[in-house]
């Protein structure tokens, strides 16, 4: 019975939303334009997607044929390569900022299905077994009401049907914010972060690390980092954007 009973909330709520949306459509968030999702198709063209030619470990765009950074010859990551679907600026800088600053949730609807989208161009398709968003320390989580990675990799789930383990990972040590750190203390500041709490779901298993913005790749570095002493098989770093 009380399955009987969720399962017409759940219909119930679906025909609310539904005429919510014909009466009063979505706005895009970013532009303002009336639209069916919150990110509108017009700005969605104006996004920088990432192609060819990038860095075969960090994936950050390249100007030449060359396959590998300057940073990246420099410097050994935990995670096997990161890939992401576009560059940090214009409208997918703005879409992050309303998302994760202005606590407008209901944009991980667009910005997941993006990542879902575009998840093929990573050529990863067959080669990963769970799905690990990085998480935020339970003092942000309270500041901030949610995780923005744990909604996008929500989201990517839902439309991928990859499995999902929002909770294999926790960040158990708080740090500063990570914004406007120069590289090296972005590396120091997050080291001993991370901690595997689901050890058995991580064993032997390829993950998909997701998170909103590669900027230096110090936290995913750092959550790949505890995934590999966990026994995962192999780690690799999906982000929304990557600052070029």
């Amino acid at each position: 019975m009380k399955q009987y009973h969720s399962q017409f909330r759940q219909l119930a709520n679906c025909i609310f939303d539904g005429i919510l949306d014909l009466l009063f459509p979505p706005l895009c968030l970013i532009c303002g334009k009336s639209d069916q999702s919150y990110l509108c198709l017009d700005c969605i063209k104006k996004i920088k997607f990432i192609k060819p030619p990038f860095c075969r470990t960090c994936g950050i765009p390249l100007s030449d044929a060359e396959d590998r950074c300057t940073e990246c010859c420099n410097q050994e990551y935990f995670f096997d390569f990161a890939r992401s679907v576009g560059v940090f600026d214009g409208v997918l800088r703005d879409a992050v900022h309303v998302f994760k600053f202005d606590r407008n949730v209901m944009l991980a609807e667009p910005l997941g299905k993006l990542m879902a989208q575009h998840y093929a161009e990573t050529h990863l398709i067959g080669m990963v077994d769970i799905v690990v968003p990085v998480p935020i320390h339970r003092f942000r989580m309270n500041e901030r009401g949610f995780n923005q990675s744990v909604e996008l990799s929500r989201i990517f789930c839902d439309h991928t049907s990859l499995r999902f383990e929002p909770n294999a990972l926790v960040k158990s040590k708080e740090t500063r914010d990570q914004v406007g750190l120069p590289e090296e203390e972005r590396f120091a500041n997050i080291e001993g972060a991370f901690s595997v709490v689901e050890p058995a779901a991580i064993a032997g298993r390829r993950v998909l690390l997701i998170d909103d913005v590669f900027t230096t790749g110090a936290t995913l570095n750092e959550a790949a980092k505890e995934l590999r002493g966990a026994g995962a098989s192999a780690v690799y770093a999906y982000t929304l954007a990557r600052r070029a």
